[in-house]
């Protein structure tokens, strides 16, 4: 999990074929659970222009001696702005002064993330793993026709790549990086890189209950939803957090914990079950991340700012049975984190270069 808010914990229930597909796409590009429910729609009347540009495949930049194509940092600047428009409002792009105060967020966003696809190309080429191929194509193809199979009509698919400031081109790619990190995953796998696998799963059910790298927490979330006043959010959690801290026994503040969840006031869904959140270093938000590891069990902690809303945290002790019964899903992320570790080997190496070509571009003015 890349982030934590009601929009990136992991679903409990199976997803749409259409919704797998972009949720591939997105881990691929930009290693982050950000993409599910947002979603914005491309001013169609550039969509033409935007066609040609990306059909010329004009390279932007280089990274570790491979060429950006403009379709990609076109993407990666949509998802970004319309993901700080999220966070700031709709209309923050409207006005060309109020786009200003947002410009160097932006480009730091962008900046940050533009490289993703090369890290995993970075990491798999290290290890002798061929970026392309016969192999690749089959399931770029095998996953591009489930995709063309859940629409009517070519328009409705290509309104559909315009609404995700995505071509067909593009796509391709992305589902390509996506087959490689799993070729990735194998090839550590095979090589004994792994700690723990399925083979010693009792010491690693050992480590997730008494190691200091796992943490479990429950807590209560309140989205900053557009026209809602961030402030009067945050007070809110603050009056939460105050109230729960106050309660001095720690099963009464977990009972009092489960009554704020159960009600109107907490807009994580997933949290209901009572079960909490296990994850690893490097597994989630940064804040919560550190919020949660700076508790002690049964401590409360102060309202928690991440992108979305803000969290009322509570440490949990760790549940043996819980564990037990969920270990191959504990171990996939413990996976997960530990091959997005190997791969950070190589963000060093993966600086993004512009051309004069794409110094040119103003992020600002791209729809």
């Amino acid at each position: 999990m890349a982030s934590v808010n009601t929009k990136s914990l992991p679903p409990k229930k199976g997803m749409s074929k259409k919704k797998k597909i972009i949720t591939i796409i997105i881990v691929a590009v930009l290693a982050v659970a950000l993409i599910a429910g947002v979603v914005a729609a491309v001013v169609l009347s550039n969509w033409e222009e935007y066609k040609q540009y990306a059909a010329d495949r004009k390279t932007v930049a280089t990274c570790n001696g491979f060429e950006i194509p403009y379709e990609e940092l076109y993407f990666v600047t949509m998802f970004y702005k319309d993901s700080l428009a999220d966070t700031y409002g709709a209309e923050i792009w409207d006005d060309p002064a109020t786009a200003e105060q947002y410009r160097a967020e932006l480009e730091d966003l962008v900046a940050e993330n533009l490289n993703q696809n090369y890290v995993v190309l970075s990491a798999c080429r290290n290890l002798g793993i061929k970026t392309e191929g016969a192999e690749i194509d089959k399931y770029v193809d095998k996953e591009m026709a489930n995709l063309r199979e859940t629409f009517e009509s070519d328009k409705e698919y290509e309104t559909w790549l315009a609404e995700h400031w995505m071509t067909e081109h593009y796509m391709r790619f992305s589902l390509g990086v996506s087959y490689l990190e799993s070729a990735l995953y194998y090839t550590l796998l095979d090589n004994g890189m792994f700690l723990y696998t399925l083979d010693n799963a009792a010491d690693f059910r050992d480590y997730v209950e008494n190691s200091g790298d796992f943490v479990r927490t429950l807590h209560v979330f309140i989205e900053n939803v557009e026209g809602e006043d961030p402030a009067e959010n945050l007070k809110q959690a603050q009056e939460i957090s105050d109230a729960l801290r106050a309660v001095e026994d720690p099963g009464e503040r977990r009972e009092l914990l489960s009554e704020y969840i159960g009600s109107a006031v907490n807009d994580d869904l997933l949290s209901v079950t009572g079960d909490g959140y296990y994850f690893t270093r490097g597994e989630m938000d940064k804040a919560y991340e550190e919020a949660s590891f700076g508790l002690a069990i049964g401590e409360v902690s102060e309202p928690v700012v991440c992108k979305g809303g803000n969290f009322v945290i509570m440490r949990l002790y760790p549940d043996a049975e819980y564990i037990k019964n969920n270990t191959e899903t504990l171990m996939d992320n413990y996976h997960s984190v530990a091959v997005g570790l190997y791969e950070e080997q190589y963000r060093d190496d993966c600086t993004v270069v512009f051309n004069e070509y794409g110094e040119s571009l103003d992020l600002l003015t791209m729809k």
